[in-house]
């Protein structure tokens, strides 16, 4: 940047602001693809994929808005985006976990196989 202190709050801002809002797209997909009730190994691909989008998305941005000039407080603001969104939302996705779980499980029930010629016995 040209001038260091020019618009170093707004890209505070800009930068708890994509935290935030990538932490609610972390929290959506973990409810939409019920990731808490998966297995190990689903988590792991799971997180390692959405944290190399965003890790390409951060990039992409710091570039964009501030030039490629990577400063601490620019990444200091993503992460405690990121972790005040992820803190404060543990306990009010809980309910919609369940919610969606259990209407999941309604639709596609584990231990029923369907079988048409079961049905049809004479």
């Amino acid at each position: 940047m040209i001038f260091n202190t020019i618009n170093q709050f707004n890209c505070f801002l800009i930068f708890l602001f994509f935290g935030i809002i990538s932490c609610i797209i972390y929290k959506f997909f973990q409810i939409l693809f019920l990731i808490k009730n998966q297995k190990n190994l689903k988590k792991i691909i799971f997180d390692t994929i959405f944290y190399s989008f965003l890790s390409i998305f951060l990039i992409f941005f710091i570039i964009f808005l501030n030039f490629g000039k990577i400063s601490f407080s620019i990444l200091l603001a993503f992460v405690l985006g990121f972790l005040l969104t992820k803190m404060l939302t543990k306990n009010l996705v809980v309910f919609l976990e369940n919610k969606w779980y259990t209407i999941f499980n309604k639709l596609f029930p584990k231990g029923e196989k369907h079988n048409a010629s079961k049905s049809k016995k004479s």
